[in-house]
């Protein structure tokens, strides 16, 4: 079949239940783009709408593999929207794309008073495949409207993670109008599609000077060549103290590369360290130490959220500490945080991996968080805590101090909500304590705290502090001043609606508080 682009979208009708065909978009007879998609014209869960702009005023050639008869629909508009944020397993105040498929956060960046958050995503299925960058703006970090994808396929590969940086001082030389150059580091994933069969994985950029609503790709693109195996993620920052530029990027096995720069484009290769039990999606950022701009450290982190906190000069990364780790749950993965924040704050997000039922989109992000470097107990911990923005959702507050409970008293109060922002205060000695919401057991025992099949320790030597965030498809746990963190999915169960507190001895809440929260959708 043969079409010219003159609209924005090709609409096709998709059904997770139908068999994947290779979809073959082809110019003057050669292969420009292919996608992976499960069509179905009689009885299809939603549309994927393929967006071909960048193949404007040229005839295509479609066919798929295996053949079947195509209907082709073009679309100025993503029409097919009703019952869009209002599905039954959809996230409240937790991001999650409008249709198709998400994972990874990427290229996360600050820019004339707008977050930008991209993010792993296939537009054609609520399952993993068709790499592209999604991207999605807020204002507060709560509310975000999704854009079209930034990046697309082509014959490097498909669009595997990366980072972005804002280039203020102009070093790339890209910059062409009144916005600074914003820059998109990501790994083109050479043979992950048909069109970039034989190729492998290298470091590519793409760039906007209209303040990050379009990209183009870079010409000189790769701008670090293949090294070894799958090696991907690079993630870029700046080092103030030498004037250079440095990226994280992924290898193999436990193994990452730091390279310097001093033009954001060519790229020095300086150091191969190792990150025990940890891999993919590294992050490299300053924090200072109790909030003292005079003791700032370097974070290296990657996917599971294992840290080391060091020193950094001449391209080289000190570890000061051992392999520490941060995140204790199953479905929080592949963490990066924010560059050029207005307020210095270092703030985070990560891919929460948890499959969502019934729905036209799948996973979301976990809750933004701000990150500190506290000092505690002869120990550099990174914590993680709920951006503030948070009580702007607060419906209101329900606060209890000093509550004494007992095995035949326990404290039982009804949640008429669906989504909520918890803490719970009380004396390290007031234990074994179980926390019971929508089914959901919280147990704490001597040292630690255990949900499901997960377990975090706790590590406040005076008291114990936790915060519980709750939406539809699972908790999120802040222990220990936001050291020990828990993303667990699960399917909140609203027939048990009731935040129950059981001792099988006595033991005293010093201070409990429940927010509920409102809809970022509504």
């Amino acid at each position: 079949m043969t079409i010219i682009c003159d609209s924005k979208y090709l609409a096709f009708p998709v059904s997770e239940k139908a068999n994947k065909r290779k979809m073959l978009f082809k110019s003057d007879g050669q292969l420009i783009f292919d996608l992976d998609i499960k069509i179905d014209y009689e009885n299809p869960d939603f549309v994927s709408y393929v967006n071909i702009e960048r193949f404007k005023g040229k005839t295509l050639e479609i066919s798929c593999e295996p053949e079947m008869e195509l209907k082709i629909i073009k679309s100025d508009t993503q029409e097919d929207n009703e019952g869009i944020y209002k599905e039954k397993y959809r996230p409240q105040f937790h991001f999650s794309a409008k249709r198709g498929w998400l994972n990874d956060p990427n290229g996360l960046f600050y820019y004339k008073g707008q977050y930008h958050l991209f993010f792993q995503h296939n537009p054609a299925s609520a399952q993993w495949g068709n790499m592209h960058w999604g991207h999605s703006v807020s204002n507060d970090l709560l509310h975000w409207q999704e854009t079209d994808c930034a990046l697309y396929p082509d014959e490097m590969g498909t669009m595997f993670s990366g980072s972005a940086f804002v280039d203020y001082r102009n070093d790339s030389g890209l910059k062409r109008g009144e916005d600074a150059p914003i820059l998109l580091f990501y790994t083109a994933a050479g043979s992950k599609s048909k069109t970039s069969e034989g190729k492998k994985f290298t470091q590519c950029m793409a760039y906007s000077t209209d303040g990050g609503k379009t990209f183009t790709k870079y010409e000189g693109n790769p701008i670090i060549d293949h090294i070894a195996e799958e090696n991907r993620d690079p993630k870029v920052q700046y080092d103030s103290a030498s004037g250079k530029y440095v990226l994280a990027l992924y290898l193999k096995d436990n193994s990452f590369a730091l390279f310097t720069s001093d033009n954001l484009i060519d790229w020095q290769q300086s150091q191969v360290i190792e990150l025990d039990n940890d891999r993919e999606c590294p992050d490299f950022y300053l924090m200072p130490v109790n909030g003292d701009p005079d003791n700032i450290k370097w974070v290296l982190s990657a996917a599971a959220d294992r840290y080391m906190v060091g020193s950094f000069k001449d391209g080289i990364f000190s570890p000061e500490t051992q392999v520490q780790q941060l995140h204790y749950g199953k479905n929080s993965y592949a963490t990066q945080t924010w560059s050029d924040t207005v307020d210095g704050r270092r703030l985070r997000i990560s891919w929460n991996r948890f499959d969502i039922p019934e729905a036209v989109f799948n996973q979301s992000m976990t809750f933004p968080c701000e990150m500190t470097l506290k000092e505690q107990g002869g120990k550099l911990l990174l914590c993680a805590n709920p951006v503030s923005e948070i009580k702007k959702l607060y419906k209101d507050t329900k606060e209890f101090t000093d509550l004494k409970i007992s095995n035949s008293s326990p404290f039982s109060y009804e949640l008429d909500d669906e989504c909520y922002d918890i803490s719970i205060e009380l004396d390290r000695a007031e234990k074994p304590l179980d926390i019971e919401l929508f089914g959901t057991k919280i147990h704490l025992d001597t040292d630690s705290l255990n949900i499901l099949d997960c377990k975090a320790p706790l590590t406040d030597e005076s008291g114990i502090k936790l915060r519980l965030l709750i939406d539809r498809t699972g908790i999120e746990i802040f222990a220990g001043d936001g050291s020990a963190f828990m993303s667990v999915g699960t399917l909140m169960d609203y027939s048990k609606n009731k935040l129950e507190l059981i001792s099988t001895q006595s033991a005293r809440i010093n201070k409990l508080s429940i927010s509920p929260l409102k809809s970022i959708w509504e």
